[in-house]
């Protein structure tokens, strides 16, 4: 048997579900790794609901300290107050969970694995895309951000401290800050990271792309 010199391309059936960007800049290809980063009332939850919008999910289950939140009423969703097992999904559905400002520091062992491994080869084997917000930067854990297909960043006044976010994204302090300078105006604009389309990949409120040498 004469082999080619190339790499040769084997399916994989865990993977049969995973999608390619679109022409629609707020659909992520699912399944995506995203976290977003902002203030209280600076419209973390409003992009979301955006996002899913443009998304077309089978499942959503948002994981939430407060179960009778009514921020998410608008969609047909699950609240729960844990992170589920993963045998408590279906794999033959598209899903998206939803992590709403958890503390991780504040975590049992077994949630923290959850929510590790579901960053890791839990959503990407398992037709599950995973979206996590959080107050600060540094609420996000090292092993999740490291993980993470696409970043959301509203105005936060330590441009430093944004970096060890974007810096994932090969994006420094000093563009970031003129990043914001520039082109965010408003206390609920926000820039998304976007690795799936190199080309487009910083944008401001989804859409409108920064083009940037970095």
């Amino acid at each position: 048997m004469v082999l080619p010199n190339k790499i040769i391309v084997f399916k994989n059936d865990d993977k049969s579900w995973h999608e390619k960007p679109s022409e629609d800049l707020a659909c992520m290809p699912h399944p995506s790794r995203g976290i977003l980063v902002a203030q209280p009332n600076s419209g973390k939850s409003l992009c979301v609901l955006n996002l899913i919008y443009h998304n077309n999910f089978k499942r959503i289950i948002v994981v939430h300290n407060d179960i009778t939140t009514q921020e998410y009423k608008l969609l047909d969703c699950d609240i729960v107050d844990e992170i589920p097992h993963i045998d408590e999904f279906d794999k033959t559905e598209k899903t998206l969970l939803i992590l709403e400002d958890l503390n991780y520091k504040h975590m049992s062992k077994e949630q923290k694995h959850r929510w590790n491994r579901m960053y890791g080869t839990w959503s990407t084997h398992n037709n599950i895309s995973i979206w996590s917000t959080f107050q600060t930067p540094f609420s996000s854990p090292p092993e999740i951000r490291q993980m993470c297909s696409f970043i959301i960043l509203w105005r936060i006044p330590d441009y430093n401290c944004m970096t060890i976010l974007s810096s994932i994204f090969g994006i420094n302090s000093k563009t970031l800050k003129f990043i914001f300078e520039n082109y965010i105006k408003d206390i609920h604009d926000f820039i998304i990271i976007d690795s799936h389309r190199p080309e487009k990949r910083i944008r401001k409120n989804l859409f409108e792309i920064i083009d940037i040498k970095i």
